[in-house]
């Protein structure tokens, strides 16, 4: 599972991207208040959180249109429903969560059309392998880099396969870095629930892995 650790999102041109969480939760509060009156204020959040979801998305999707898209759908409604918004948990937990609904509405949309292996053929995600890169590895050759990318596409394959729940922890955790406290905030779990699918996903993707490497 090291291929999973070491990635990042990049769009074309861009600064890779930081997925720290805001250090000033205090002042992100007051933004969030002001913005449910004031939408110009949104766009504040919009900053603070873009990259975050963007990188979850794109995880899921391995396509940079589609992650685009789905971000920007996330934002919109999370705008829409800001009015609600209840601080029970972080605020970028609850765009995890609305941005999950929207990844797993684009998967639905994309099984009544064709099938979930068809959609995510291999040879239709080599166009996306320079959006991703890997730190680590900058200084190696250039056919090492492109080895390891392979590689994390084809586990992205594996991962696909998997039922949504097991690929929303594991993409959350293993991805995106996060603790179980706050995947259990993005996801609405209790943390042994968090932990629980989180074993049984891997073991599933490690027996995908396995049948193949047999």
């Amino acid at each position: 599972m090291a291929v999973i650790s070491n990635v990042q999102y990049k769009s074309e041109g861009a600064i890779p991207i930081q997925i720290d969480h805001p250090t000033f939760p205090g002042a992100e509060t007051g933004i969030i208040e002001e913005a449910k009156t004031n939408p110009k204020a949104f766009g504040q959040l919009y900053e603070l959180h873009y990259s975050a979801i963007l990188s979850y998305i794109f995880h899921r999707t391995l396509n940079r249109s589609i992650a685009e898209d789905l971000t920007s759908n996330t934002f919109f409604k999370a705008l829409k429903a800001l009015a609600g918004y209840k601080p029970n948990a972080p605020f970028r937990a609850w765009l995890y969560r609305i941005a999950s609904n929207e990844i797993r509405n684009h998967f639905r949309k994309v099984k009544r059309r064709r099938t979930r292996e068809e959609s995510y053929h291999l040879m239709e995600w080599q166009n996306e392998l320079n959006t991703v890169y890997f730190p680590k590895l900058e200084i190696e050759a250039e056919e090492n880099k492109k080895e390891q990318m392979e590689n994390y596409v084809q586990l992205l394959a594996f991962l696909q396969r998997l039922p949504d729940r097991y690929q929303s922890v594991i993409t959350l955790r293993y991805f995106e870095r996060l603790s179980y406290q706050e995947i259990a905030d993005a996801l609405g779990k209790r943390i042994g629930t968090v932990k629980s699918l989180l074993h049984r996903g891997l073991k599933r993707l490690r027996k995908q892995m396995d049948k193949i490497n047999t």
